[in-house]
């Protein structure tokens, strides 16, 4: 699907409705090749986070993610047109593989949409909840 129009928060849309396929060849189109991505946090906190850049990283996120975790519920409640960039506010439920803690947390995403692809996002969770949860 190509987005001339510019619908920045159709993409944005397009790609949660992704997210929750496990549809990883519809991901990558929505994302640039160099797109960077930056979920805020620390690593060794929260195994997924860090910055991204390009598809290749981009794969390596959502296997860790799917290796560390069985995400419960996860989506938007709320996307905020912005200009060139969107705003998603929602919600996240999953447990951690390793220790069977389940985590909550709020979320904000904030996306760069041009010439329809992301080229940039920045991911803000609670890392603090989501770092316990991880903690052996």
């Amino acid at each position: 699907m190509t987005h001339e129009n510019g619908n920045q928060v159709q993409v944005v849309q397009e790609l949660y409705a992704a997210f929750g396929r496990a549809d990883m060849p519809t991901i990558l189109n929505l994302l640039d090749e160099e797109v960077d991505w930056h979920f805020v946090g620390k690593p060794q906190d929260v195994p997924f986070a860090g910055p991204r850049h390009g598809h290749a990283q981009m794969i390596d996120f959502f296997v860790t993610v799917d290796e560390t975790c069985d995400v419960l519920e996860f989506g938007p409640h709320e996307v905020i047109p912005l200009g060139e960039h969107v705003l998603a506010l929602g919600r996240e439920q999953a447990r951690v593989k390793a220790t069977g803690r389940i985590f909550e947390t709020d979320w904000a995403h904030l996306f760069t949409v041009r010439r329809g692809k992301i080229v940039r996002l920045r991911e803000f969770y609670d890392t603090a909840t989501m770092s316990r949860a991880f903690q052996l």
